[in-house]
């Protein structure tokens, strides 16, 4: 009788063991999920943007450094909250690039430093894309390094 009691206190905490053991399982692949959707989302937002050096009419007709800064900001929230940290720093240079090549354009003059600083951004906005990809785990390789 004893061991038929023991048998089944036995099977009740390995079941208890194993809701736990699920539960926290399934809380991380949910967490997991979460955070895809999110970056997906985020990262699918802007990634056209990124490839067209910001140039809609809302950025480039904007007069000011500051006002470019703030409204590239406001489009890049997103991917600062939810990013992994490399695409972070990549989207931060980018950033900073993005509004001094603004401002040469709106100086309308055709220079050496305008056609390097496009180059630089090309290349960086492929980074970008290649981080995103790997954020979201459909690469691992990148085809701009």
């Amino acid at each position: 009788m004893e061991q038929i009691i023991s048998f089944v206190g036995l099977l009740g905490l390995g079941g208890l063991i194993g809701v736990a053991i699920k539960s926290i399982v399934d809380f991380r692949i949910n967490k997991r999920q979460l955070l895809f959707d999110a970056r997906k989302k985020a990262y699918s937002g802007i990634t056209g943007r990124i490839f067209n050096l910001f140039m809609e009419p809302d950025i480039v007709d904007l007069k000011e450094n500051a006002q470019i800064f703030v409204r590239i900001n406001i489009l890049l929230s997103e991917v600062f909250l939810l990013g992994s940290e490399d695409l972070v720093e990549l989207v931060g240079e980018y950033k900073v690039k993005i509004v001094k090549f603004h401002t040469l354009l709106s100086k309308k003059s055709d220079n050496e430093e305008s056609k390097t600083l496009h180059d630089e951004l090309v290349k960086l906005a492929g980074k970008i894309f290649d981080q995103m990809r790997k954020d979201l785990f459909i690469t691992t390789k990148s085809a701009w390094d």
